[in-house]
Protein backbone atom coordinates (compact mmCIF):
# COMPACT_ATOMS: atom_id res chain seq x y z
CA UNK A 1 0.00 0.00 0.00
CA UNK A 2 1.14 3.26 -0.81
CA UNK A 3 2.29 5.92 1.75
CA UNK A 4 2.62 9.31 1.78
CA UNK A 5 3.39 11.90 3.90
CA UNK A 6 2.67 15.81 4.63
CA UNK A 7 4.80 18.10 6.42
CA UNK A 8 2.82 20.04 9.52
CA UNK A 9 6.06 21.84 10.06
CA UNK A 10 7.44 19.44 13.08
CA UNK A 11 7.13 16.02 11.83
CA UNK A 12 6.23 14.24 8.77
CA UNK A 13 2.53 12.55 8.94
CA UNK A 14 2.44 9.25 7.12
CA UNK A 15 -1.04 9.37 5.40
CA UNK A 16 -2.38 6.17 3.74
CA UNK A 17 -4.46 5.97 0.68
CA UNK A 18 -7.79 4.91 3.41
CA UNK A 19 -6.98 8.39 4.70
CA UNK A 20 -7.29 10.49 1.33
CA UNK A 21 -10.41 8.36 0.49
CA UNK A 22 -11.73 9.31 4.02
CA UNK A 23 -10.91 12.71 3.46
CA UNK A 24 -12.41 12.97 -0.42
CA UNK A 25 -15.31 11.67 1.10
CA UNK A 26 -15.33 14.14 4.38
CA UNK A 27 -15.01 16.87 1.05
CA UNK A 28 -17.97 15.52 -0.71
CA UNK A 29 -20.03 15.28 1.95
CA UNK A 30 -19.24 19.08 2.71
CA UNK A 31 -20.03 19.79 -0.76
CA UNK A 32 -23.42 18.22 -0.90
CA UNK A 33 -24.35 19.85 2.39
CA UNK A 34 -23.15 23.34 0.68
CA UNK A 35 -25.66 22.26 -2.54
CA UNK A 36 -28.58 21.42 -0.23
CA UNK A 37 -27.89 24.71 1.37
CA UNK A 38 -28.41 26.57 -1.61
CA UNK A 39 -31.23 24.80 -3.13
CA UNK A 40 -33.12 25.82 -0.19
CA UNK A 41 -32.08 29.07 0.22
CA UNK A 42 -32.95 29.82 -3.60
CA UNK A 43 -36.43 28.23 -2.78
CA UNK A 44 -37.30 30.90 -0.12
CA UNK A 45 -36.17 33.28 -2.48
CA UNK A 46 -37.98 32.34 -5.15
CA UNK A 47 -41.34 31.73 -2.82
CA UNK A 48 -40.37 35.46 -1.62
CA UNK A 49 -40.32 36.94 -4.63
CA UNK A 50 -43.69 35.28 -5.71
CA UNK A 51 -45.17 36.58 -2.88
CA UNK A 52 -44.24 39.92 -3.53
CA UNK A 53 -45.14 39.38 -7.40
CA UNK A 54 -48.67 38.45 -5.71
CA UNK A 55 -48.64 41.49 -3.75
CA UNK A 56 -47.65 43.94 -6.42
CA UNK A 57 -50.71 42.07 -8.56
CA UNK A 58 -53.77 42.54 -5.94
CA UNK A 59 -52.16 46.22 -5.11
CA UNK A 60 -52.79 47.54 -8.40
CA UNK A 61 -55.72 45.69 -9.16
CA UNK A 62 -57.16 47.16 -6.06
CA UNK A 63 -56.17 50.55 -7.04
CA UNK A 64 -57.72 50.36 -10.40
CA UNK A 65 -60.79 48.91 -8.80
CA UNK A 66 -60.92 51.79 -6.72
CA UNK A 67 -60.40 54.56 -9.25
CA UNK A 68 -63.26 52.89 -11.77
CA UNK A 69 -64.94 52.80 -8.33
CA UNK A 70 -64.76 56.73 -8.00
CA UNK A 71 -64.05 58.45 -10.45
CA UNK A 72 -65.22 56.22 -13.61
CA UNK A 73 -65.09 58.65 -16.27
CA UNK A 74 -61.40 59.82 -14.73
CA UNK A 75 -60.49 55.35 -15.03
CA UNK A 76 -62.05 55.67 -18.76
CA UNK A 77 -59.54 58.23 -19.60
CA UNK A 78 -56.96 56.71 -17.88
CA UNK A 79 -57.89 53.78 -19.81
CA UNK A 80 -57.22 55.33 -23.11
CA UNK A 81 -54.04 56.47 -22.27
CA UNK A 82 -53.01 52.94 -21.09
CA UNK A 83 -53.90 51.97 -25.13
CA UNK A 84 -52.08 54.91 -26.43
CA UNK A 85 -48.89 53.86 -24.58
CA UNK A 86 -49.36 50.34 -25.97
CA UNK A 87 -49.73 51.51 -29.50
CA UNK A 88 -46.76 53.68 -29.63
CA UNK A 89 -44.46 51.34 -27.41
CA UNK A 90 -44.12 49.38 -30.28
CA UNK A 91 -42.39 52.21 -32.04
CA UNK A 92 -39.71 52.93 -29.41
CA UNK A 93 -37.18 51.86 -27.31
CA UNK A 94 -39.23 51.47 -23.51
CA UNK A 95 -36.61 51.54 -20.73
CA UNK A 96 -38.94 49.38 -18.33
CA UNK A 97 -42.56 48.77 -20.91
CA UNK A 98 -44.42 47.61 -17.60
CA UNK A 99 -43.55 50.59 -15.49
CA UNK A 100 -45.01 53.00 -18.44
CA UNK A 101 -48.39 50.42 -18.94
CA UNK A 102 -49.07 50.94 -15.09
CA UNK A 103 -48.26 54.56 -14.68
CA UNK A 104 -50.98 55.17 -17.07
CA UNK A 105 -53.41 53.80 -15.72
CA UNK A 106 -52.43 54.99 -12.48
CA UNK A 107 -51.55 58.17 -13.02
CA UNK A 108 -55.18 60.10 -12.34
CA UNK A 109 -55.22 58.14 -8.71
CA UNK A 110 -54.85 61.71 -7.04
CA UNK A 111 -57.96 62.62 -8.52
CA UNK A 112 -59.86 61.03 -6.08
CA UNK A 113 -58.50 63.04 -3.22
CA UNK A 114 -59.99 66.22 -4.77
CA UNK A 115 -63.77 67.31 -4.70
CA UNK A 116 -66.58 66.11 -6.96
CA UNK A 117 -67.61 69.23 -9.16
CA UNK A 118 -63.57 69.32 -9.48
CA UNK A 119 -63.17 65.85 -10.71
CA UNK A 120 -66.00 66.19 -13.09
CA UNK A 121 -64.73 69.25 -14.37
CA UNK A 122 -61.33 67.56 -15.24
CA UNK A 123 -63.08 64.69 -16.67
CA UNK A 124 -64.83 66.60 -19.02
CA UNK A 125 -62.20 68.83 -19.82
CA UNK A 126 -63.98 72.16 -18.69
CA UNK A 127 -61.98 74.87 -18.69
CA UNK A 128 -60.24 74.97 -15.17
CA UNK A 129 -59.16 78.66 -13.27
CA UNK A 130 -55.51 78.78 -12.22
CA UNK A 131 -55.94 77.65 -8.89
CA UNK A 132 -57.79 74.61 -9.91
CA UNK A 133 -55.58 73.48 -12.82
CA UNK A 134 -52.67 74.07 -10.26
CA UNK A 135 -55.01 71.29 -7.80
CA UNK A 136 -55.15 68.73 -10.85
CA UNK A 137 -51.28 68.83 -11.35
CA UNK A 138 -50.69 68.40 -7.71
CA UNK A 139 -52.81 65.54 -7.29
CA UNK A 140 -49.88 63.56 -8.92
CA UNK A 141 -48.15 63.60 -5.55
CA UNK A 142 -51.05 62.33 -3.84
CA UNK A 143 -50.57 59.60 -6.45
CA UNK A 144 -47.13 59.16 -6.17
CA UNK A 145 -47.55 58.28 -2.61
CA UNK A 146 -50.30 55.91 -2.95
CA UNK A 147 -48.43 53.68 -5.67
CA UNK A 148 -45.08 54.05 -3.77
CA UNK A 149 -46.64 51.98 -0.66
CA UNK A 150 -46.51 48.82 -3.19
CA UNK A 151 -43.05 47.09 -3.19
CA UNK A 152 -41.84 47.30 -6.42
CA UNK A 153 -43.78 50.42 -7.51
CA UNK A 154 -41.16 53.17 -7.13
CA UNK A 155 -40.45 52.99 -10.94
CA UNK A 156 -44.06 53.59 -11.83
CA UNK A 157 -44.38 56.28 -8.47
CA UNK A 158 -41.83 58.35 -10.34
CA UNK A 159 -43.14 58.38 -13.75
CA UNK A 160 -46.53 59.81 -12.26
CA UNK A 161 -44.75 62.62 -10.01
CA UNK A 162 -43.46 63.75 -12.90
CA UNK A 163 -46.13 63.26 -15.67
CA UNK A 164 -47.34 66.75 -15.12
CA UNK A 165 -44.00 68.54 -15.59
CA UNK A 166 -43.17 69.82 -19.22
CA UNK A 167 -40.10 68.80 -21.00
CA UNK A 168 -39.26 72.39 -20.53
CA UNK A 169 -39.52 72.80 -17.27
CA UNK A 170 -42.89 74.10 -17.04
CA UNK A 171 -45.94 72.27 -15.09
CA UNK A 172 -45.67 70.74 -11.77
CA UNK A 173 -43.34 70.48 -9.66
CA UNK A 174 -42.23 74.10 -10.32
CA UNK A 175 -38.86 73.11 -9.65
CA UNK A 176 -36.78 69.73 -10.09
CA UNK A 177 -35.53 68.36 -13.65
CA UNK A 178 -36.46 69.00 -17.18
CA UNK A 179 -35.54 68.05 -20.78
CA UNK A 180 -34.14 64.37 -20.73
CA UNK A 181 -33.13 63.83 -16.86
CA UNK A 182 -37.43 63.62 -16.19
CA UNK A 183 -38.04 60.04 -16.79
CA UNK A 184 -38.88 58.92 -20.13
CA UNK A 185 -42.06 57.18 -18.92
CA UNK A 186 -42.98 60.38 -17.49
CA UNK A 187 -41.95 62.44 -20.74
CA UNK A 188 -44.24 60.19 -22.53
CA UNK A 189 -47.41 60.26 -20.22
CA UNK A 190 -46.69 64.12 -20.73
CA UNK A 191 -48.06 64.01 -24.15
CA UNK A 192 -50.24 61.38 -24.13
CA UNK A 193 -52.45 62.65 -20.95
CA UNK A 194 -52.16 66.57 -22.43
CA UNK A 195 -53.43 64.46 -25.61
CA UNK A 196 -56.55 62.47 -23.64
CA UNK A 197 -57.96 65.86 -22.29
CA UNK A 198 -57.51 67.84 -25.07
CA UNK A 199 -59.46 65.01 -26.83
CA UNK A 200 -62.31 64.98 -24.95
CA UNK A 201 -65.30 65.93 -25.80
CA UNK A 202 -68.34 65.33 -28.68
CA UNK A 203 -66.77 68.00 -31.15
CA UNK A 204 -63.10 67.59 -30.64
CA UNK A 205 -61.08 65.24 -32.92
CA UNK A 206 -57.43 64.05 -32.29
CA UNK A 207 -55.94 66.18 -34.91
CA UNK A 208 -57.31 68.98 -33.33
CA UNK A 209 -56.03 67.78 -29.96
CA UNK A 210 -52.49 67.46 -31.47
CA UNK A 211 -52.88 70.91 -33.24
CA UNK A 212 -53.50 72.57 -29.53
CA UNK A 213 -50.22 70.66 -28.29
CA UNK A 214 -47.97 71.72 -31.15
CA UNK A 215 -48.77 75.67 -30.17
CA UNK A 216 -47.24 74.58 -26.69
CA UNK A 217 -44.60 72.08 -28.34
CA UNK A 218 -42.11 72.92 -25.75
CA UNK A 219 -43.75 71.53 -23.31
CA UNK A 220 -43.14 67.78 -25.36
CA UNK A 221 -40.18 65.83 -26.14
CA UNK A 222 -39.52 66.11 -29.75
CA UNK A 223 -39.18 62.43 -30.42
CA UNK A 224 -42.28 61.52 -28.32
CA UNK A 225 -44.33 63.82 -29.70
CA UNK A 226 -43.64 63.12 -33.53
CA UNK A 227 -44.00 59.63 -32.35
CA UNK A 228 -46.98 59.61 -31.01
CA UNK A 229 -48.29 62.31 -33.82
CA UNK A 230 -47.02 59.74 -36.51
CA UNK A 231 -49.07 56.64 -34.56
CA UNK A 232 -51.81 57.76 -33.40
CA UNK A 233 -53.07 59.90 -36.52
CA UNK A 234 -53.06 56.61 -38.36
CA UNK A 235 -56.47 55.58 -38.42
CA UNK A 236 -56.86 51.99 -38.22
CA UNK A 237 -59.75 50.14 -40.21
CA UNK A 238 -63.05 49.38 -37.97
CA UNK A 239 -62.91 45.45 -38.45
CA UNK A 240 -66.63 44.37 -39.57
CA UNK A 241 -65.76 40.67 -38.23
CA UNK A 242 -66.03 40.52 -34.29
CA UNK A 243 -68.35 43.45 -33.93
CA UNK A 244 -71.16 42.20 -32.25
CA UNK A 245 -75.11 43.91 -30.80
CA UNK A 246 -75.48 42.61 -27.63
CA UNK A 247 -77.71 43.66 -24.54
CA UNK A 248 -76.30 45.40 -21.85
CA UNK A 249 -75.99 43.03 -19.31
CA UNK A 250 -74.48 40.51 -21.76
CA UNK A 251 -71.34 42.78 -22.11
CA UNK A 252 -67.81 40.99 -21.06
CA UNK A 253 -64.47 41.96 -20.25
CA UNK A 254 -62.52 42.84 -22.94
CA UNK A 255 -65.37 43.83 -25.55
CA UNK A 256 -64.62 47.30 -26.52
CA UNK A 257 -67.88 50.05 -27.40
CA UNK A 258 -68.31 51.07 -31.02
CA UNK A 259 -69.89 54.29 -29.62
CA UNK A 260 -70.13 56.51 -27.11
CA UNK A 261 -72.82 54.79 -24.00
CA UNK A 262 -75.38 57.39 -22.62
CA UNK A 263 -77.76 56.76 -19.84
CA UNK A 264 -81.52 58.04 -20.37
CA UNK A 265 -80.92 61.59 -19.55
CA UNK A 266 -77.94 61.69 -21.91
CA UNK A 267 -74.83 61.59 -19.22
CA UNK A 268 -72.14 60.03 -20.84
CA UNK A 269 -70.96 56.82 -19.22
CA UNK A 270 -68.67 55.22 -21.24
CA UNK A 271 -67.03 56.92 -24.37
CA UNK A 272 -66.30 55.37 -27.43
CA UNK A 273 -63.54 52.81 -27.31
CA UNK A 274 -63.48 52.35 -23.96
CA UNK A 275 -62.21 48.48 -23.71
CA UNK A 276 -64.66 46.79 -20.56
CA UNK A 277 -62.85 46.17 -17.42
CA UNK A 278 -64.51 43.34 -15.42
CA UNK A 279 -65.62 46.07 -13.14
CA UNK A 280 -67.29 48.18 -15.96
CA UNK A 281 -68.88 45.30 -16.96
CA UNK A 282 -70.46 44.37 -13.90
CA UNK A 283 -71.57 48.19 -13.69
CA UNK A 284 -73.41 48.11 -17.34
CA UNK A 285 -75.24 45.06 -16.11
CA UNK A 286 -76.64 46.77 -12.82
CA UNK A 287 -77.25 50.05 -15.06
CA UNK A 288 -79.31 47.89 -17.52
CA UNK A 289 -81.10 46.17 -14.69
CA UNK A 290 -82.24 49.44 -13.87
CA UNK A 291 -83.60 49.91 -17.16
CA UNK A 292 -80.95 53.18 -17.23
CA UNK A 293 -79.79 51.52 -20.68
CA UNK A 294 -80.30 51.38 -24.09
CA UNK A 295 -81.93 48.06 -25.00
CA UNK A 296 -78.87 46.88 -27.06
CA UNK A 297 -74.82 48.39 -27.40
CA UNK A 298 -72.51 47.63 -30.08
CA UNK A 299 -69.19 46.09 -29.30
CA UNK A 300 -66.01 44.71 -30.56
CA UNK A 301 -65.28 41.39 -29.26
CA UNK A 302 -61.94 40.66 -28.25
CA UNK A 303 -60.85 37.25 -26.78
CA UNK A 304 -57.89 38.76 -24.89
CA UNK A 305 -58.71 40.39 -21.24
CA UNK A 306 -57.10 44.06 -20.66
CA UNK A 307 -56.87 42.96 -16.53
CA UNK A 308 -53.60 44.63 -16.05
CA UNK A 309 -52.38 42.81 -13.34
CA UNK A 310 -52.36 39.77 -15.85
CA UNK A 311 -49.64 41.65 -18.15
CA UNK A 312 -47.42 42.30 -15.51
CA UNK A 313 -43.88 40.43 -16.77
CA UNK A 314 -42.24 38.97 -13.70
CA UNK A 315 -39.21 38.55 -15.69
CA UNK A 316 -38.89 41.98 -15.68
CA UNK A 317 -40.28 42.64 -12.25
CA UNK A 318 -37.77 40.30 -10.67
Amino acid sequence: MGVASIDNGASAIPVTVNMALARLKHEQAARKVAEQFAESKNRELSIALKAQEQLLRGGVKLMTDILATARPEVFQKAAKVQRWTRQISRHMTIDKAWELDLAALLYPMGVISLPDDLAAKYAADIALDEEEALRIEESALVASRLIANIPRMDGVARAVFYARKGYDGSGWPIDGPSGNELPQAARILKVLIDLADAATGASRTRDDAFRKLAQSHARYDPEIFAVARTVLMVIEPTPSEGMVSIRPMLARTGDVLVKDLTDQDGRLLLSAGTELTELSAHRLLSLAQSHALPASILVLRNTKSSNVSEDLPSEELF
